[in-house]
């Protein structure tokens, strides 16, 4: 029997005898009695335990290394359908592999978690998707994790944090470093395009060319500064003027 249908057994029985009523919230209830019958079940139990032990395999230069954040962070992750509340999480992406902890002792080894298993996660209240080869339109240019940046009823802003890895020796030992780097795709229609310039922007939305010089040349400073901002800010008016035109 698998974890789940386990967990909704217990959910039947518990709900039985003690009469569970509605939380002040229920965001707030579903993470309490998921985590309830996390403990109910077992921890070890769970389907998210399943996985590969993740390693290290290449050396990084002191001050470098392969993830979003180094360090594990508390957040939430939807696995095979299932919420997990406040769990140890970490982003390898490099791979584009997400990691995970359990928490308790310092001894629990991470698991790298099956990726096409994965539907989102929260870390440092970002949310990333799993842009599934089934899910979109052309996979080859558009699949894996990517920061869901900005949600909006006409345009979307997705970015996809990646590393590249580049060979470095020293004293005849061989390192890593690894750069940060950054793409951005926007969401039209049902349609993934990357977006790095300007002209991209005024080659999807051509009846839109005038507002989109005028807000580069407004934002030019906040552009150069901080392009995630940028970016947002962007698909946001662009949204809004979309909207506009529909009414």
């Amino acid at each position: 029997m698998k974890n789940y249908q386990k967990k909704a057994i217990y959910l039947l029985i518990f709900g039985t005898f003690l009469n569970i009523s509605y939380l002040h919230s229920q965001s707030v209830e579903k993470s309490s009695l998921y985590d309830y019958f996390d403990e109910a079940v077992g921890k070890d139990n769970l389907n998210i335990n399943n996985g590969i032990v993740h390693s290290e395999p290449f050396r990084p230069l002191a001050g470098k290394n392969r993830y979003y954040t180094e360090e594990f962070n508390l957040g939430d992750i939807s696995y095979e359908g299932q919420i997990y509340s406040n769990v140890n999480l970490k982003y390898d992406i490099l791979l584009d592999q997400v990691i995970y902890k359990q928490n308790g002792s310092s001894e629990n080894l991470p698991i790298n978690l099956i990726t096409q298993k994965v539907d989102y996660f929260f870390i440092k209240n970002k949310k990333f998707v799993n842009l599934k080869e089934e899910s979109v339109k052309f996979p080859s240019l558009i699949k894996g994790i990517y920061e869901e940046t900005y949600v909006g009823d006409n345009v979307s802003l997705y970015t996809k944090h990646f590393k590249e890895k580049v060979k470095s020796l020293q004293a005849d030992v061989v390192y890593y470093n690894y750069i940060y780097k950054i793409n951005y795709f926007i969401k039209y229609k049902n349609y993934f395009y990357k977006v790095e310039s300007e002209k991209d922007f005024k080659k999807i939305f051509p009846d839109y060319k005038k507002e989109i010089n005028g807000i580069y040349k407004t934002d030019k400073k906040l552009e150069e500064s901080n392009k995630n901002q940028f970016m947002e800010n962007l698909t946001k008016q662009i949204n809004g003027l979309l909207k506009k035109s529909s009414n």
